[in-house]
């Protein structure tokens, strides 16, 4: 059925397949990735309005078949295409073929994938009417089983990096209030090394929504704020899985019930079976040593332009243009970049010590 769709429009496909990118343009490139919830919209739209004001070109090129907020008149970025309005649409694929939404995805991604041909040349006669060379903002699709169970994604961007001529930096995002739940947090660490390993692109991770973390207040961190950047010594979060962060006003953890239930768990078979296998993957984690965080508030301008200064060295724009000693450069970003990271972290950790302080002197007043 989308094949005759796409036929039908044979004669754009055919126009447009002879556009060629001029062989000395470079174009550079964010490819956004993380869980659904995670704030990727929110990233794209907020990154785009900071590009802009820094003088780039920067548009979304919208690779997700299952936006649906574009289909509503309700766009929260400005999309230079669209893959929902041009090829394939999720809501449509569930209906013919009558699938979930997952495996759905996975058939919209795989489409896309083996008629890349087809829609590449679309998205260059655009990249063409530009008057400067965009900056693209990539947005694809959040649901994991996309990366983990399937090379379409990669196979797909490795084509739009030869058609385009692409620089590409991959921007992982993960919500930072899982950094109060270790079992969530543990899990976001598998995922996105997963993620990594598949796409194998220069990655920048971003603990993203940093401020509803701070907002939430810090005395229910399990660890300090710099030891959940660093991703080092992950089994120390094992002790704490079954250990959720609760309301300060919920009082179930007193209660001798809950506390005789938690005592039964722990000494349940599956209890010990699911320790041993996060203590594996905690390991796994580790071992492989790629997976460090940035904290992201995306209203805060500083924060943003510390994540797009590491994203400008992933994907090479930061020399773009440079007329000085390479070598120079890279040693003056490597200098800032790690200045900004500790002047970022002693921040966020000195404003949750606050709302920790606050917190016990409140309590200590009721008393």
């Amino acid at each position: 059925q989308y094949v005759e769709k796409r036929a039908s429009s044979s004669s754009l496909s055919s126009s447009s397949s002879s556009i060629t990118m001029p062989s000395n343009n470079i174009l550079y490139a964010q490819v956004v990735v993380g869980a659904p919830g995670s704030g990727k919209t929110t990233y794209c739209n907020g990154m785009q309005q900071y590009l802009r004001l820094l003088g780039r070109n920067a548009w979304v090129l919208n690779l997700d078949p299952a936006n649906e907020f574009l289909q509503e008149n309700d766009q929260k970025y400005d999309t230079l295409w669209n893959v929902t309005d041009d090829v394939i649409h999720l809501r449509q694929v569930m209906e013919d073929l009558q699938l979930g939404p997952n495996g759905g995805l996975l058939y919209c991604m795989e489409y896309l994938d083996e008629h890349a041909d087809e829609w590449i040349p679309q998205v260059l006669e655009k990249i063409n009417n530009e008057a400067t060379p965009p900056y693209l903002l990539i947005d694809l699709p959040g649901q994991s089983e996309v990366y983990t169970h399937g090379t379409s994604v990669s196979k797909m961007l490795q084509k739009l990096v030869k058609k385009l001529n692409l620089r590409l930096c991959a921007v992982q995002l993960v919500d930072a209030t899982q950094c109060r739940d270790a079992t969530q947090f543990l899990s976001s660490t598998v995922v996105g090394l997963a993620t990594m390993i598949r796409l194998e692109l220069p990655t920048v991770s971003v603990l993203s929504k940093s401020d509803l973390l701070l907002s939430m207040g810090g005395s229910d961190l399990l660890f300090s704020m710099e030891y959940f950047l660093d991703c080092q010594s992950l089994e120390r979060l094992v002790d704490y899985l079954d250990t959720a962060a609760h309301d300060e006003n919920d009082d179930i953890s007193h209660d001798a019930d809950y506390q005789a239930a938690r005592r039964k768990t722990k000494e349940s078979r599956f209890h010990q079976k699911h320790r041993k296998m996060f203590t594996a993957l905690a390991e796994v984690v580790e071992d492989y040593g790629l997976l460090n965080f940035m904290p992201l508030d995306i209203q805060n301008a500083k924060s943003v332009g510390q994540v797009l200064q590491r994203i400008d060295q992933a994907n090479g724009y930061i020399f773009t243009g440079s007329t000085s000693n390479v070598k120079e450069d890279l040693f003056q970003v490597a200098v800032q970049e790690g200045e900004n990271r500790y002047e970022t972290i002693s921040e966020i950790q000195e404003r949750l010590q606050q709302q920790t302080d606050a917190a016990n002197q409140g309590t200590n007043s009721m008393k």
